[in-house]
């Protein structure tokens, strides 16, 4: 039974004394000569692999013959064959330096935009003739077409705008014009409303004010057009109300 151990002991020193030694090092940057921390060396002879510390210092075992492959995203990987005296390594990398085509990049006018756009091979209007009940003609549909009639042979038909109708109605500059007049026509819808609703016969009735005490009154109350169009009659009285009072105060 001791004759197997003794072989055992044998064979393990032998192996642990066998060419085999740990190998030392530091990696740095070959221009600047700094440390390359988290650099990754690999002994591909022995499938082991290791990575340098912040310093750029590393430890790795090793045979003689074996081969150490280092690598750095950024740098140049470095391959090389160990020797009987190497161990202690300085490994000085490249910087993996790509020159990347000059590019320019230039901004599309609206015209431009318009022109190369319309080059697409897309119909601008598809018409699709479906059946409508009797008296129905003229039916806009927003953005997407309308509803309406041939006026050769009064069939009924549908026509729906292309891509590039609704794109060009979107970002012309007529399309632009006709929001900015919708807005200004909502807005002056709006205006009438609100004064129709703080009519100055209306609120010298509720205030009982007249005059230049009226006018005064308007100019310190003043509630905005959200507020006096969202509230019915008798909300809005009593706000009036609620102004009169902090008027009245001030004035006294």
């Amino acid at each position: 039974m001791k004759h197997p151990l003794f072989l055992l002991l044998f064979n393990l020193i032998a192996f642990t004394t066998h060419a085999q030694w740990l190998t030392t090092g530091f990696v740095t940057d070959k221009n600047t000569g700094e440390a390359i921390a988290s650099a990754a060396v690999r002994n591909t002879s022995r499938q082991m692999i290791t990575t340098t510390t912040r310093l750029g210092a590393f430890q790795i075992f090793a045979y003689s013959g074996d081969s150490l492959i280092v690598s750095c995203v950024g740098y140049v990987s470095q391959k090389f064959v160990i020797s009987k005296t190497d161990n202690k390594l300085i490994v000085e990398l490249l910087p993996d330096v790509k020159i990347l085509n000059e590019v320019v990049v230039k901004a599309w006018t609206e015209s431009r935009f318009k022109q190369e756009f319309l080059k697409a091979e897309v119909p601008e209007k598809v018409k699709i003739s479906i059946e409508a009940p009797p008296g129905i003609w003229g039916i806009p549909m927003g953005d997407f077409g309308r509803m309406g009639h041939d006026y050769a042979t009064l069939t009924p038909k549908m026509t729906v705008k292309g891509p590039i109708s609704i794109v060009y109605d979107k970002f012309s500059k007529e399309a632009k014009n006709k929001k900015r007049l919708a807005k200004a026509q909502q807005a002056e819808i709006r205006r009438k409303q609100y004064q129709q609703k703080m009519d100055t016969l209306w609120l010298s009735r509720v205030t009982d004010l007249k005059g230049e005490r009226l006018g005064s009154f308007l100019k310190f109350c003043n509630l905005s057009e959200t507020f006096v169009l969202s509230v019915d009659e008798y909300e809005l009285t009593v706000a009036v109300r609620g102004c009169l009072r902090e008027f009245l105060a001030v004035r006294e």
